[in-house]
C-alpha cells in the first residue's frame, strides 16, 4: 500500500453469533408458574394454498394454459387462448369429431 492511498476499512463478516436486525429472534425460554422451563420454537409458516384444479380439455401450445373453447362462438369465429390471447384456430375445427388437430394451435387432452 502506498502513502497516497487511504487506509482500508475492516472487512465485515456475515457469520456473527448475533442475529441480524429485523431477522427472526432466537428461540426463547418461558418459565411456567410450576417452575418448569419450556422451549418454544417459532411457529412454522402456513403451507401455501394448493394449486387450482386443472380445467379444460384443451391445452394452448404457445403458453400451456388449459381451457375449454367457448360454446357460443359461430363456426367461422376464431378461438383465442384465455391467457395469452393467441389465435388457436376456428371454432368449427374444435367441434369436429374427431377434432381437426392439424389446423389447431392447441392440443386435445385425453380424459383420465
Amino acid at each position: 500500500m502506498s502513502e497516497s492511498e487511504p487506509p482500508r476499512r475492516k472487512t465485515l463478516s456475515l457469520k456473527s453469533g448475533v442475529a441480524a436486525p429485523g431477522g427472526p429472534p432466537p428461540l426463547e425460554r418461558m418459565v411456567k408458574p410450576a417452575g418448569r422451563t419450556v422451549f418454544t420454537p417459532h411457529a412454522a409458516p402456513p403451507p401455501p394454498p394448493p394449486p387450482p384444479p386443472a380445467v379444460g380439455d384443451w391445452k394452448c401450445k404457445p403458453c400451456g394454459t388449459r381451457f375449454d373453447p367457448p360454446a357460443d362462438l359461430a363456426d367461422e369465429d376464431s378461438v383465442r387462448c384465455p391467457s395469452c390471447n393467441a389465435r388457436l384456430g376456428l371454432a368449427s375445427d374444435f367441434r369436429a369429431d374427431p377434432p381437426n388437430v392439424d389446423k389447431l394451435r392447441a392440443r386435445h387432452l385425453k380424459k383420465a
